[in-house]
Protein backbone atom coordinates (compact mmCIF):
# COMPACT_ATOMS: atom_id res chain seq x y z
CA UNK A 1 0.00 0.00 0.00
CA UNK A 2 1.41 3.73 -0.37
CA UNK A 3 1.92 5.80 2.19
CA UNK A 4 1.48 9.36 0.92
CA UNK A 5 2.70 10.86 3.99
CA UNK A 6 5.81 9.45 4.07
CA UNK A 7 6.30 10.98 0.90
CA UNK A 8 8.62 14.28 1.44
CA UNK A 9 8.17 16.21 -2.39
CA UNK A 10 9.98 18.77 -0.83
CA UNK A 11 13.00 16.96 -0.38
CA UNK A 12 12.14 15.44 -3.59
CA UNK A 13 11.88 18.57 -5.67
CA UNK A 14 15.22 19.76 -4.14
CA UNK A 15 17.38 16.75 -4.88
CA UNK A 16 16.23 17.08 -8.23
CA UNK A 17 17.12 20.15 -8.63
CA UNK A 18 20.49 19.77 -7.59
CA UNK A 19 20.68 16.62 -9.91
CA UNK A 20 19.14 17.54 -13.18
CA UNK A 21 20.28 21.07 -13.65
CA UNK A 22 22.58 20.66 -16.65
CA UNK A 23 25.83 19.58 -16.58
CA UNK A 24 27.29 19.36 -19.63
CA UNK A 25 26.08 21.19 -23.26
CA UNK A 26 25.20 19.59 -26.40
CA UNK A 27 26.31 20.82 -29.66
CA UNK A 28 22.64 20.82 -30.53
CA UNK A 29 20.93 23.51 -29.10
CA UNK A 30 17.67 22.07 -28.73
CA UNK A 31 18.68 18.19 -28.31
CA UNK A 32 15.64 16.43 -29.87
CA UNK A 33 15.94 13.15 -32.63
CA UNK A 34 13.24 11.10 -34.26
CA UNK A 35 13.48 7.50 -32.48
CA UNK A 36 10.55 5.53 -33.84
CA UNK A 37 8.42 5.42 -36.65
CA UNK A 38 5.69 2.80 -37.70
CA UNK A 39 2.20 3.44 -39.37
CA UNK A 40 1.11 6.45 -39.32
CA UNK A 41 2.99 7.13 -35.80
CA UNK A 42 6.37 8.82 -35.46
CA UNK A 43 7.94 9.54 -32.50
CA UNK A 44 10.38 12.36 -31.69
CA UNK A 45 12.29 12.72 -27.94
CA UNK A 46 12.99 15.96 -26.61
CA UNK A 47 15.59 16.18 -23.66
CA UNK A 48 14.36 19.09 -21.57
CA UNK A 49 17.18 19.08 -19.67
CA UNK A 50 20.63 16.89 -19.11
CA UNK A 51 21.91 15.93 -15.49
CA UNK A 52 23.14 13.48 -13.62
CA UNK A 53 22.00 11.21 -10.62
CA UNK A 54 23.84 10.35 -7.42
CA UNK A 55 24.91 6.70 -6.38
CA UNK A 56 23.43 8.34 -2.95
CA UNK A 57 19.73 8.63 -3.73
CA UNK A 58 19.82 4.83 -4.56
CA UNK A 59 19.31 1.79 -2.39
CA UNK A 60 18.89 -1.97 -2.07
CA UNK A 61 19.90 -5.09 -1.29
CA UNK A 62 23.13 -4.69 -3.37
CA UNK A 63 25.94 -3.37 -1.01
CA UNK A 64 27.22 -0.10 -1.79
CA UNK A 65 30.27 -0.89 -2.78
CA UNK A 66 29.09 -3.07 -5.39
CA UNK A 67 26.44 -0.43 -6.38
CA UNK A 68 29.19 2.29 -6.87
CA UNK A 69 30.66 0.43 -9.58
CA UNK A 70 27.51 1.39 -11.60
CA UNK A 71 28.60 4.84 -11.30
CA UNK A 72 31.57 6.96 -12.59
CA UNK A 73 32.81 9.35 -9.80
CA UNK A 74 29.28 8.73 -8.01
CA UNK A 75 27.21 9.94 -10.87
CA UNK A 76 24.95 8.40 -13.50
CA UNK A 77 24.16 9.95 -16.66
CA UNK A 78 20.55 11.02 -16.72
CA UNK A 79 18.06 13.99 -18.02
CA UNK A 80 14.20 14.41 -17.98
CA UNK A 81 12.90 13.76 -21.70
CA UNK A 82 9.58 14.26 -23.18
CA UNK A 83 8.59 12.38 -26.16
CA UNK A 84 6.21 13.95 -29.46
CA UNK A 85 4.34 11.82 -30.80
CA UNK A 86 2.45 12.94 -34.52
CA UNK A 87 -0.34 10.41 -35.35
CA UNK A 88 -3.10 11.21 -37.58
CA UNK A 89 -2.81 14.83 -38.29
CA UNK A 90 -2.89 15.12 -34.25
CA UNK A 91 -0.10 16.26 -31.66
CA UNK A 92 0.10 14.28 -28.90
CA UNK A 93 3.22 15.22 -25.48
CA UNK A 94 3.98 12.26 -23.31
CA UNK A 95 4.72 14.49 -20.44
CA UNK A 96 5.45 17.91 -20.21
CA UNK A 97 8.84 18.59 -18.72
CA UNK A 98 9.75 20.96 -16.14
CA UNK A 99 8.87 23.97 -17.64
CA UNK A 100 10.17 26.89 -14.70
CA UNK A 101 10.38 24.45 -11.88
CA UNK A 102 14.70 24.52 -11.97
CA UNK A 103 16.63 27.37 -11.67
CA UNK A 104 17.61 26.22 -15.46
CA UNK A 105 14.57 26.80 -17.39
CA UNK A 106 13.45 23.33 -19.38
CA UNK A 107 13.78 23.61 -23.41
CA UNK A 108 10.56 21.45 -23.85
CA UNK A 109 8.88 24.83 -25.42
CA UNK A 110 12.03 25.90 -27.42
CA UNK A 111 12.40 22.47 -28.95
CA UNK A 112 8.86 22.27 -29.79
CA UNK A 113 9.09 25.40 -31.75
CA UNK A 114 11.91 24.31 -33.48
CA UNK A 115 10.02 21.53 -34.67
CA UNK A 116 7.32 24.25 -36.04
CA UNK A 117 4.66 22.75 -33.19
CA UNK A 118 2.95 25.73 -31.29
CA UNK A 119 1.71 25.29 -28.08
CA UNK A 120 -1.85 25.39 -29.38
CA UNK A 121 -1.22 22.75 -31.94
CA UNK A 122 -0.73 20.33 -28.83
CA UNK A 123 -3.83 18.25 -28.62
CA UNK A 124 -2.66 15.79 -26.46
CA UNK A 125 -0.83 15.64 -23.38
CA UNK A 126 -0.25 11.90 -21.86
CA UNK A 127 1.47 12.13 -18.44
CA UNK A 128 3.26 9.11 -17.25
CA UNK A 129 2.73 10.25 -13.44
CA UNK A 130 2.36 13.63 -11.87
CA UNK A 131 5.67 14.77 -10.44
CA UNK A 132 6.72 17.92 -10.71
CA UNK A 133 9.53 17.36 -13.19
CA UNK A 134 6.80 15.81 -15.49
CA UNK A 135 4.07 18.80 -15.15
CA UNK A 136 5.81 21.70 -14.44
CA UNK A 137 5.52 22.53 -18.38
CA UNK A 138 1.93 22.13 -18.25
CA UNK A 139 1.81 25.83 -17.02
CA UNK A 140 2.74 29.01 -17.93
CA UNK A 141 2.46 31.81 -15.44
CA UNK A 142 -0.02 29.62 -13.31
CA UNK A 143 -1.84 29.33 -16.59
CA UNK A 144 -2.28 26.80 -19.35
CA UNK A 145 0.91 26.26 -21.44
CA UNK A 146 -1.10 24.07 -24.25
CA UNK A 147 -4.27 26.32 -24.53
CA UNK A 148 -6.24 23.61 -26.51
CA UNK A 149 -4.71 20.26 -25.24
CA UNK A 150 -6.67 17.79 -23.03
CA UNK A 151 -4.56 16.02 -20.21
CA UNK A 152 -4.64 12.43 -19.90
CA UNK A 153 -3.68 10.85 -16.51
CA UNK A 154 -4.21 7.49 -14.83
CA UNK A 155 -7.50 7.13 -12.11
CA UNK A 156 -5.55 6.26 -9.25
CA UNK A 157 -2.43 8.95 -9.97
CA UNK A 158 -4.38 12.28 -9.96
CA UNK A 159 -6.96 10.75 -7.66
CA UNK A 160 -4.13 10.26 -4.99
CA UNK A 161 -2.45 13.68 -5.64
CA UNK A 162 -6.15 15.76 -5.47
CA UNK A 163 -6.38 13.84 -2.14
CA UNK A 164 -3.20 14.92 -0.54
CA UNK A 165 -3.74 18.37 -1.72
CA UNK A 166 -6.67 18.32 0.49
CA UNK A 167 -5.25 16.80 3.08
CA UNK A 168 -2.01 18.56 3.07
CA UNK A 169 -1.76 21.93 1.78
CA UNK A 170 1.91 22.50 2.16
CA UNK A 171 2.55 19.87 -0.23
CA UNK A 172 4.75 21.62 -3.01
CA UNK A 173 3.80 18.45 -5.73
CA UNK A 174 0.14 18.19 -4.45
CA UNK A 175 -0.17 22.10 -4.54
CA UNK A 176 1.60 21.95 -8.38
CA UNK A 177 -0.95 18.99 -8.95
CA UNK A 178 -3.82 21.15 -7.85
CA UNK A 179 -3.07 24.26 -10.32
CA UNK A 180 -2.61 21.91 -12.87
CA UNK A 181 -6.57 20.65 -12.65
CA UNK A 182 -7.44 24.53 -12.13
CA UNK A 183 -5.75 25.52 -14.69
CA UNK A 184 -6.79 22.61 -17.38
CA UNK A 185 -10.16 22.04 -15.55
CA UNK A 186 -12.71 19.02 -17.08
CA UNK A 187 -10.17 18.57 -20.00
CA UNK A 188 -8.37 16.47 -17.56
CA UNK A 189 -11.44 14.38 -16.97
CA UNK A 190 -12.11 11.32 -17.08
CA UNK A 191 -9.12 9.79 -16.25
CA UNK A 192 -7.97 6.40 -17.96
CA UNK A 193 -8.06 3.06 -16.26
CA UNK A 194 -5.11 0.76 -16.96
CA UNK A 195 -5.77 -1.26 -19.70
CA UNK A 196 -7.58 1.71 -21.96
CA UNK A 197 -6.49 3.04 -25.13
CA UNK A 198 -6.83 6.87 -24.01
CA UNK A 199 -5.52 7.15 -27.62
CA UNK A 200 -5.84 4.78 -30.89
CA UNK A 201 -2.77 3.02 -31.50
CA UNK A 202 -1.85 4.07 -27.61
CA UNK A 203 -2.43 1.39 -24.18
CA UNK A 204 -2.04 2.52 -20.98
CA UNK A 205 -0.22 -0.18 -19.17
CA UNK A 206 0.44 -0.87 -14.95
CA UNK A 207 3.48 0.54 -13.95
CA UNK A 208 2.36 1.35 -10.20
CA UNK A 209 5.59 1.95 -7.36
CA UNK A 210 6.98 4.81 -8.64
CA UNK A 211 3.73 6.27 -7.67
CA UNK A 212 0.21 5.74 -7.14
CA UNK A 213 -0.83 5.05 -10.89
CA UNK A 214 2.86 5.94 -12.51
CA UNK A 215 1.85 4.61 -16.11
CA UNK A 216 4.10 2.94 -19.31
CA UNK A 217 2.28 3.52 -23.08
CA UNK A 218 2.55 1.12 -25.59
CA UNK A 219 2.57 2.90 -28.95
CA UNK A 220 1.32 0.48 -31.66
CA UNK A 221 0.99 0.87 -35.71
CA UNK A 222 1.84 -0.92 -38.38
CA UNK A 223 2.85 -4.45 -36.07
CA UNK A 224 5.28 -2.68 -34.45
CA UNK A 225 5.60 -0.93 -30.74
CA UNK A 226 7.46 1.05 -28.50
CA UNK A 227 7.38 1.64 -24.67
CA UNK A 228 7.20 4.54 -23.36
CA UNK A 229 8.08 3.72 -19.40
CA UNK A 230 8.21 6.97 -17.37
CA UNK A 231 10.40 6.61 -14.50
CA UNK A 232 10.58 2.73 -14.63
CA UNK A 233 14.57 3.81 -14.39
CA UNK A 234 16.26 6.51 -12.88
CA UNK A 235 19.76 5.46 -13.50
CA UNK A 236 20.24 2.81 -16.36
CA UNK A 237 23.70 2.12 -15.90
CA UNK A 238 22.52 0.73 -13.14
CA UNK A 239 19.19 -0.32 -12.76
CA UNK A 240 19.09 -2.58 -15.97
CA UNK A 241 21.49 -4.76 -14.44
CA UNK A 242 20.48 -4.61 -10.67
CA UNK A 243 16.72 -4.26 -10.96
CA UNK A 244 16.12 -4.94 -7.35
CA UNK A 245 17.80 -1.35 -6.90
CA UNK A 246 15.38 1.79 -6.20
CA UNK A 247 16.40 5.68 -6.42
CA UNK A 248 14.38 7.66 -3.64
CA UNK A 249 11.68 9.20 -5.44
CA UNK A 250 9.91 5.84 -5.57
CA UNK A 251 7.31 6.19 -3.67
CA UNK A 252 6.17 2.12 -3.17
CA UNK A 253 9.74 0.58 -3.60
CA UNK A 254 8.99 -2.95 -3.34
CA UNK A 255 6.31 -2.13 -5.89
CA UNK A 256 8.27 -0.01 -8.06
CA UNK A 257 11.03 -3.15 -8.44
CA UNK A 258 7.70 -5.54 -9.43
CA UNK A 259 6.42 -2.98 -12.22
CA UNK A 260 10.77 -2.73 -13.44
CA UNK A 261 10.95 -6.42 -13.99
CA UNK A 262 7.98 -6.76 -15.85
CA UNK A 263 8.02 -4.43 -18.42
CA UNK A 264 11.71 -5.23 -18.88
CA UNK A 265 10.62 -9.35 -19.04
CA UNK A 266 7.70 -7.68 -21.74
CA UNK A 267 10.48 -5.69 -23.63
CA UNK A 268 12.52 -8.56 -23.92
CA UNK A 269 9.94 -11.22 -24.64
CA UNK A 270 8.43 -9.16 -27.01
CA UNK A 271 11.03 -7.56 -28.46
CA UNK A 272 9.87 -4.11 -27.93
CA UNK A 273 11.88 -1.05 -27.64
CA UNK A 274 12.04 1.26 -24.46
CA UNK A 275 12.28 4.37 -23.96
CA UNK A 276 12.34 6.79 -20.82
CA UNK A 277 11.97 10.15 -18.98
CA UNK A 278 15.00 9.81 -17.02
CA UNK A 279 17.12 7.57 -19.73
CA UNK A 280 20.24 10.05 -21.17
CA UNK A 281 19.93 11.75 -24.15
CA UNK A 282 22.15 9.60 -26.42
CA UNK A 283 20.39 5.98 -24.93
CA UNK A 284 16.94 7.61 -25.08
CA UNK A 285 15.97 4.43 -27.09
CA UNK A 286 16.73 1.15 -26.83
CA UNK A 287 16.16 -2.71 -26.71
CA UNK A 288 16.43 -5.15 -23.68
CA UNK A 289 17.64 -8.54 -23.89
CA UNK A 290 18.27 -10.71 -20.16
CA UNK A 291 21.26 -10.81 -18.73
CA UNK A 292 21.83 -13.25 -15.82
CA UNK A 293 19.96 -11.94 -12.94
CA UNK A 294 19.72 -8.89 -14.52
CA UNK A 295 18.56 -7.36 -18.12
CA UNK A 296 20.76 -5.80 -21.38
CA UNK A 297 19.82 -2.32 -22.89
CA UNK A 298 21.29 -2.10 -26.13
CA UNK A 299 21.19 1.55 -27.57
CA UNK A 300 19.00 1.85 -31.04
CA UNK A 301 20.39 4.46 -33.25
Amino acid sequence: MFSLRTFRPHRAVALLACVLIPSFVFAQETPRREIWKAGDMSVTVIQDLPGEMPVSIFSGPTPGEERAKYFTDGKAEAGINAFLLRVGGKIVLFDAGTGTLFPSPGKLAETLASLGVKPEDVDFVLLTHMHMDHIGGLLKEEKRAFPKAKIMVSKPELESWIALAEKDPSNVNAGKVKAVVAAYGSDMLPPFAFGDTPLPGVTALDAVGHTPGHTVFQLTAGGKSLLIAGDVIHAMSLQFALPDECASYDMDPAQAVISRKRIFEMAAQKGIPIAGMHFPFANAVGTVKKDGKGWKFERME
